[in-house]
This record gives C-alpha cells, structure tokens and sequence, in this order.
C-alpha cells in the first residue's frame, strides 16, 4: 500500500535526487488535497549542496522524473520547494486491490515490530474497589494499544497488573473486623467494600490511629497471617469476578494477569540488587534511593518493614523484561502517576539494566463532570463505570424506540451502540489533556461519534447487500471520478495511520 508505494518510488528517483532510498522514503511527505498529488518529496535538503532556491531545484528534478521510463507515473509537478507525484489511477486501484487479496483481513498491517515482544500493562484496578469512570481511559486506550501492536508484527502481552496487594488491604481487613457485620458483604461484595473503604477514611480523618491499624493488618498480611490471607483471597476472587463482567462488556481480554502479589518473593532480591549496586540509603528509618537531577527520592522500604508500589513496579519491570523477555514494556497509566514512573525507570537505569530506556509511561488525562471535581474512592465521590455503560446503553435504547421501534434484535444493539459510543468517545479524545464528559456529544449521530461510525459500517453492508453479487478486488475499468479517486488515495494510506497510530 503507501509503504510499498513509497519504497517503489524512491528506488526509482533516487539516482535523479542523489539520495538513498530510505532517505528519500524517510522525507516523503502525504499532500492533504487531492489536486496536489499522492507524495510530495521537499528539496530544501538540496539547497545548500546544489546553492540553488528550492523552487528551482523542484522545478529541475520534476522534469527529469517526468522523461523517466515510468508508465505508473502521471506527472511530477513542482510546486514551491516540492516535487509532488501524481499516480494513474489504474496503478493505485491495483495496488489496493492486490494489498487486499494478498492481507485480507490483516489490510494495512506493517513489519514494525516482527520478532519483538511488547508487553501492555493497562486497565489494572485496584482490587476491591468498583471500577470508576477513571478506569475506562486506561481500559480502552490500554486495549487500542495492544490491538495497534499486533497490527505492527508484534507479540503482545496484555498485562493485567492487578492491585491486590498493599496497605488498603489492611486497612479492609480492620474494617471487616470492626464492622463487617452491619454490610452484606456476600450478597454485594463490591458495593459493600467500597462502602467499608470509604468509612475507613472518614473515621480516620476524626481518630488517625485507625491509619496505624491498618498499616499494621498489612504488615500481618505480609507475614502470612491465615485468617487474613483468607479473607484477601476471597476479596480478590470476587473482584476479578466482577472486572471479567465489565471487560467482557468493553469487547477487553488480558493475556496475562499478575497481580502485586505475585511479586512478594521477587521483593527480597530486587532489594538485595540494589544493595548490591550501592543504591540503598537510610533515610529516616526508610529505605530509599537517591535520583537526584532534583527528582524526589524513590522510597523502596518503609521504616516499620513493609514493602511499596515501588519497590513490587521495579520487580515487576525486571520480571517482565528479564523474565518474559519483553522488547517494549508499556504501562498504560493516568497522568497524576508521571512522578512516580520517572522514579522507577530512573531507578531502573541506576541499576544498570539496558533495557530501562524501553520502558514507556504512556499518561493520558482524567474524565470531568460537571456535577463532581476530582474523583477519589476514599472521600466517597465517583462515577461507577458500570453506572455509566448501564445509562448510555439506556440513552441508546430511548433513541431506538424513538427513531426504529420496528427493529429487530433492540436490546442487543442498543447494547453496542451504547457501550460502542461509550468507547468511541473516550479514543475521540486527546489522550493527553483532560476530558469534559458530555452525554450529547457521545450518543450524537452525526460528525465524530460511535453511533454514526457504526451507522456508516451498517450502511456499506447494506449497499453491498443489495448489490446482491461478489463484490470484485480487481475491477475491468478504471475507477477515475474524483470520489473514487480520493477514496482510493486514503485507503491506501491505513498502513501508514496504523504505523504512525502506534508510534
């Protein structure tokens, strides 16, 4: 497609531009309108060798390439500082149609990452607690990620680093203690630990030495304590259990789940490592490792014993590089956690590991309502995920019954109507900014939105329904309107978006 394109015309240039094929693949640039061709090559690069304006080198080399013995070539036409190629369409619509034969469904994929393996950390809750809007961003940026991997050649690894492991887990077993009785912790398990964690924090705030007592349990829970091991056990089960419902919703699948957990015998010696290197300093009791370039130290032990996010993401990344033997090793995290990945793969580098300048933090911004500020479980103020997939399937059924009350199969398509425009919206969005939440807008059926992306794919199904033939790949005449001609131009291009999406 535009890869091969672009690689048969720098073979054939290259001797008239001086330049090597790869450079000159490198320097091709895509013209918006349809007039100005379907490459352009800038020569500015020439100007100081050759000491002449770019416009007349432009003008220059394009007639050159246009007495060149080159019949899928219309003309080379220059334009200011470019030479921009104009194809026949003859050649373009066979090009597509054999990229289409030979790929079918696989249409587009690149070579990018052929022999690599890429590992996708990204959803990743924190167990016991419901999954809030907060979570979709990291769910369907995290999956798109994985799938626009694939798409490139790569092995993927869709990671679930699942939370079930920390001081929030002692503090729940204190809470169950104190108070278990008064919530249907069986019949509801996730209303019911929300509940119980949002009150451990609200009786905090009057008596902090709850705080200690659930530092406490934790380091119970890390000494093998059975009854609370138990009960830990029992806490992620339910969890996971109640995630796989809502994944499952949201069209995600994770390759692998590996929970902080699993990393409690990988702690001693990632620690050990460090003491090793000379990393390790005592800092008021705590362990910690000095980054310096006015970065904040990394804290690897607390002074009472007990271990940190830090210390389980630094044997994580070594298991996941070392271990799994990953090439890229991605982490599909919100914003507000930056500080903490510059800490762990600054450690990392410390450390000597090679590999810590392909650990990538991919951040992106956070979900505003109107009606609530920053969301946070422990005062009590978010927005289920569920909730909201629930409201929009709901929003999408009243447009339904309104629009097509005839229709056959409603309730399935109001389904992924709304869970689609739920997806669509979030991916719609600059990853990196902050994201206003707006009811009309993600259920809008015109312009960028999932209902109408999903409305033209139903259409094109119907016109070629009723087509009522096998569409052909190769076509006897030329498709030469300006639409198809267009059209053409940018299907070409899905190799490219796909390689660029991904980079």
């Amino acid at each position: 497609m535009l890869t091969e394109l672009k690689a048969k015309a720098a073979e054939k240039i290259k001797g008239i531009v001086e330049a090597s094929a790869l450079d000159i693949v490198e320097l091709f640039e895509l013209p918006k309108a349809l007039e100005h061709g379907h490459l352009a090559l800038p020569v500015f690069f020439l100007a100081k060798t050759l000491r002449k304006a770019p416009p007349l080198i432009a003008k220059e080399l394009a007639e050159k390439i246009g007495q060149m013995d080159w019949s899928e070539l219309d003309k080379a036409d220059p334009v200011g500082g470019y030479i921009n190629l104009h194809f026949h369409s003859e050649y373009l619509q066979k090009l597509l149609g054999d990229a289409v034969c030979k790929s079918g469904s696989q249409l587009g994929f690149g070579h990018l990452g052929h022999g690599q393996k890429a590992v996708v950390d990204y959803s990743s809750p924190n167990v016991a607690k419901q999954m809030t809007i907060g979570h979709l961003r990291a769910t369907v940026i995290g999956q798109a990620i994985c799938n626009l991997a694939r798409s490139q050649g790569y092995e993927v690894i869709g990671l679930n680093h699942l939370g079930d492991w920390g001081t929030q887990f002692g503090k729940l077993a204190w809470a169950i203690e104190n108070w278990g009785e008064e919530y249907p912790l069986d019949s509801e398990p996730m209303d019911s630990l929300t509940k119980l964690y949002v009150r451990f924090h609200a009786e905090a705030e009057k008596n902090p030495e709850i705080e200690n007592q659930g530092a406490t349990y934790f380091k119970r829970l890390e000494e093998g304590d059975q009854k609370i091991k138990a009960l830990w056990r029992k806490i992620v089960d339910l969890s996971l259990k109640d995630y796989n419902r809502l994944w499952t919703l949201l069209g995600v699948k994770h390759d692998l789940v590996r929970g902080e957990s699993f990393y409690n015998d990988r702690l001693k010696p990632t620690e050990e490592l460090l003491e090793k290197k000379g990393l390790l300093v005592q800092s008021q009791g705590a362990m910690v490792v000095e980054l310096g370039e006015g970065k904040p130290p990394c804290l690897i032990r607390k002074a009472d014993g007990a271990s940190l996010y830090a210390t389980r993401d630094l044997a994580s990344a070594i298991y996941r590089m070392e271990e799994l033997k990953a090439d890229l090793n991605i982490y599909v995290v919100g914003q507000d956690q930056t500080l903490h990945f510059q800490q762990i793969f600054a450690v990392l580098k410390k450390m000597g590991f090679a590999w810590a300048d392909r650990c990538y933090h991919i951040a992106f911004g956070m979900y505003r309502f109107k009606d609530i500020g920053r969301m946070s479980t422990r005062k009590g103020n978010v927005i289920h995920l569920e909730d909201v997939l629930t409201k929009s399937v709901t929003l999408a059924r009243e447009i339904i019954a309104e629009k097509n009350p005839k229709l056959i199969n409603s309730e399935d398509v109001a389904k992924k109507v709304g869970v689609g425009a739920i997806i669509f919206n979030d991916l719609n969005n600059d990853r990196v900014k902050n994201v206003d939440f707006d009811w009309e807008r993600v259920l809008s059926f015109e312009g960028d939105s999932g209902p109408y992306v999903q409305y033209c794919v139903v259409r094109c199904k119907s016109l070629i329904r009723k087509y009522g033939k096998k569409v052909p790949l190769q076509f006897s005449s030329v498709l030469d309107s300006d639409e198809e001609r267009s059209l053409i131009k940018l299907l070409l291009q899905l190799d490219h978006v796909l390689a660029g999406a991904f980079k």
